[in-house]
């Protein structure tokens, strides 16, 4: 997966469902994922200190947010794929 600034990621995140969630910790920007006003979960985790997420730390990040591709995770972060898409994507994938 290619490189992405933190704050995309976090914009991406919480224009396709993911709320912060800042009880969890304060080292980390918690995410989870909020379907039909339910806590699901689908989560992960962005760092403070991070500028800049590489091709590995995408690749976990790809893992918690239960990608089987990196194709539908670039989809995502890329933004052909809608919130919507991605709660039908889990859905079929047996995550929700």
């Amino acid at each position: 997966m290619k490189p992405r600034k933190s704050k995309e990621i976090s914009r991406v995140l919480s224009k396709k469902g993911f709320v912060e969630n800042p009880a969890r910790g304060h080292h980390h920007e918690f995410y989870v994922l909020i379907v039909d006003g339910i806590k699901t979960h689908i989560n992960t985790y962005l760092s403070h200190g991070s500028k800049e997420y590489g091709a590995k730390l995408m690749g976990e990040i790809k893992k918690q947010l239960r990608f089987e591709t990196a194709k539908q995770a670039e989809d995502f972060f890329d933004c052909p794929m809608s919130g919507q898409e991605y709660v039908n994507l889990l859905k079929n994938n047996g995550e929700l």
